[in-house]
């Protein structure tokens, strides 16, 4: 794996130097996952900080009635985020899928804190994983209190662009709290207004 999209992510803070550039690939550990495969199930231990190399992740919890509640999508270029994969005792909140081929980056999450801590252009990539986090919940919670299903998918669009196109449309419908038939009538309206 030749992190080239952590390495885009990474340039953007600064200069890392050529030995902490190696030093921060060196706590890395690339895995592969195949499509539908988990990364981890809500209430395990999960210790790691996940970089998306490449593909796209799904959090999602399963209702009591067996039905599964998309929470979240998590695409190449970017960390998931500390807050959505544990609580403070450090078992995850949600389950995370791999909603396609996907490659990913696990870091033992003391030792990247510590990493990210020595200087400052690391210190702002701590920085920046929080604040996507803050802005991704907030984008949420806009999404999910718009009054009617239209507007919800106008939302979930304008903060996923073409995401829709790589993920199935059940998956997107339970993250916006409507019905896949209900998604689809939106879609096909959108289109005969087009």
């Amino acid at each position: 794996m030749p992190f080239n999209a952590f390495k885009h992510y990474t340039s953007q803070f600064g200069h890392i130097s050529s030995q902490e550039w190696s030093q921060l690939i060196n706590i890395a550990t690339p895995i592969t996952l195949k499509k539908e495969a988990l990364i981890t199930q809500s209430d395990e231990r999960f210790n790691k900080e996940v970089f998306v190399e490449k593909g796209i992740i799904r959090g999602f919890i399963i209702d009591e009635a067996g039905n599964e509640k998309s929470t979240s999508f998590f695409i190449e270029g970017g960390f998931m985020s500390t807050t959505s994969l544990r609580n403070n005792n450090g078992h995850s909140l949600y389950n995370y899928q791999a909603l396609c081929y996907s490659e990913l980056l696990y870091f033992n999450a003391a030792e990247i804190r510590h990493f990210f801590s020595r200087n400052k252009v690391l210190t702002q990539i701590g920085k920046d994983i929080k604040e996507r986090e803050i802005q991704r919940i907030r984008e949420r919670d806009s999404c999910l209190l718009q009054t009617n299903a239209k507007d919800k998918y106008q939302a979930f669009i304008s903060h996923y662009p073409n995401l829709e196109s790589f993920i199935s449309q059940k998956h997107i419908a339970s993250y916006l709290g409507i019905t896949p038939v209900s998604l689809s009538r939106i879609k096909s309206h959108k289109t005969d207004n087009i």
